[in-house]
């Protein structure tokens, strides 16, 4: 025991000075020489002015006379101002040079500038997609049309890529600002969420700033979904986004999109071609009284609660079905009802890769913590009490651990899932005075087990979206719970276990 508290001490004192030492290195620079910096846009309308900026720049600090020149790449002349204005008149990526001279010293440095003809701002997470993406977008720079990318392709959930994404839109408003359309192709709506969090920034100024430069702007979500299904699901979105329009298409309809000069061709192409699309918009989404819950729903995204956290509450009544079923009519024992809920849930918003390092962390933690203290007689209280603080530590580690390797993202969404999951060291603690070491261990096991097939149910992403855009489905829950209420038969379990009884019963 004092040997493991020893370790965990040593390397919560090391952590931060190897985390240091890898942060702090800083360049020198050389005072005496220069160092040119470009201060512009990095994409550019084409017949529109763009401004580059040399006042950046490091200078040598003496009374040297300074030069600049501007070299745009296009053949069209250079500059010698601090600050220039240029203006492209055809597309295409322009190589920009600066070069300044102080006495003899005499520096350049190069920056690459797309000039467009049509600006497209993508949100995506499909890792599976990443090379097509790339291709589709240098195919599209060649007919003078600049894709900015947003991507999240590191995220391993839902939850942790709409994160992602809506921490990289707050920086590139700009972008934003002159985009038009706005191409989500994400997992789970997850770029429109990234969006609708957007929009609800903390100041009503901010509010009002974005939501004007939305206003008028076609957002088209790529998906392989049901687009009926989406479109429901999206409605609050739309309610609070408040753009032209928003256009759900597969994804064959990319180049379509490409090749047309505006939205209203675009939609004319699909209604001509009769693909599968929904558009919505203001005279969508009215809701009755026979789907109220879909309206409360909707109104819930459209005050700022996220529709994944939404899903994670209307799949918890599935969830808790699934596990009612599994122990009234198939005979798996687990720790009760709730300890495989919360596994679950947790695997939903870690990921279930990282959900199962928890859980094992957790399991292996108490485990060895229960043998060391045993030597101390300690109650049990202040003995659990101590099993979670040092499980707690030990996350802590993985995520600094994860802060160094830079997937420290996960902490922002997936904090609480984790603490809740060390307090599953209580339940197995427990287990382990009173049924013994094997026991507990399959006691374990089984509840992991009915955690990943409940997982492996709700992960399903056609019932996410059936769940999300009919939530009345839910009510259909108490009926199979009431009928599983009413279960007065053998589990099959106690069918293999009782064979040999039956057997000679019927004998």
């Amino acid at each position: 025991m004092k040997k493991l508290l020893i370790s965990i001490l040593i390397a919560f004192l090391l952590l931060p000075s190897i985390l240091m030492t890898q942060t702090a290195n800083a360049v020198e620079f050389d005072l005496n020489k220069i160092r040119p910096v470009i201060t512009a846009d990095q994409v550019v309308q084409v017949g529109k002015n763009i401004i580059f900026d040399a006042s950046s720049s490091f200078l040598i600090d003496n009374d040297e006379p300074i030069k600049y020149m501007w070299d745009f790449g296009d053949d069209s002349g250079i500059s010698r101002e601090i600050e220039a204005v240029h203006t492209y008149s055809e597309p295409g990526n322009y190589l920009v040079t600066l070069t300044i001279t102080q006495g003899e010293e005499v520096e350049s440095v190069q920056r690459d500038v797309f000039a467009y003809t049509k600006l497209i701002l993508m949100l995506t997470d499909v890792t599976e997609m990443k090379d097509s993406i790339a291709n589709f977008k240098a195919e599209a720079e060649e007919d003078g049309i600049y894709i900015f990318l947003l991507d999240s392709y590191e995220s391993t959930t839902a939850f942790m890529s709409e994160e992602s994404l809506s921490k990289k839109l707050s920086d590139q408003v700009s972008i934003l600002n002159n985009a038009d359309p706005i191409i989500t192709w994400t997992s789970r709506g997850s770029g429109v969420n990234a969006l609708t969090r957007l929009i609800q920034q903390p100041t009503e100024d901010e509010q009002i700033k974005i939501k004007e430069s939305l206003k008028g702007k076609s957002i088209v979500v790529i998906t392989d979904d049901n687009i009926n299904t989406l479109a429901r699901i999206m409605q609050a979105n739309y309610n609070i986004i408040n753009p032209e329009q928003i256009v759900i298409v597969r994804q064959t309809e990319l180049n379509n999109l490409i090749t047309s000069e505006n939205m209203q061709e675009f939609v004319s192409k699909l209604e001509t071609r009769f693909s599968d699309y929904s558009i919505i918009n203001e005279e969508t989404g009215r809701v009755g009284i026979w789907n109220s819950i879909s309206y409360l729903v909707s109104f819930m995204i459209t005050k700022g609660i996220p529709s994944n956290t939404i899903v994670l509450l209307l799949m918890l009544p599935v969830i808790a079905t699934i596990i009612a079923f599994l122990k009234q009519v198939i005979g798996i024992t687990t720790f009760g009802l709730y300890t495989p809920s919360i596994i679950t849930l947790s695997f939903l918003a870690l990921g279930l890769k990282f959900g199962l390092v928890i859980l094992v962390i957790i399991i292996f933690t108490g485990a060895i913590l229960r043998k060391a203290l045993d030597r101390f007689r300690l109650l049990h209280i202040p003995r659990i009490a101590i099993v979670l603080t040092i499980s707690t530590l030990i996350i802590l580690l993985m995520l600094a651990f994860g802060a160094f390797m830079g997937i420290s993202q996960i902490a922002t969404i997936a904090v609480f899932p984790m603490l809740i999951m060390t307090t599953l060291a209580e339940k197995f603690v427990s287990a382990l005075g009173g049924k013994g070491f094997y026991s507990a261990l399959l006691l374990m096991f089984e509840t992991t087990v009915v955690s990943l097939i409940c997982y492996w149910v709700v992960e399903w992403q056609y019932l996410q979206n059936l769940i999300l855009g009919h939530p009345e489905i839910i009510l259909l829950l108490i009926l199979v719970n009431y009928a599983l209420g009413r279960w007065t038969g053998l589990r099959l379990m106690e069918y293999v276990r009782f064979r040999e009884v039956m057997k000679h019963a019927e004998e």
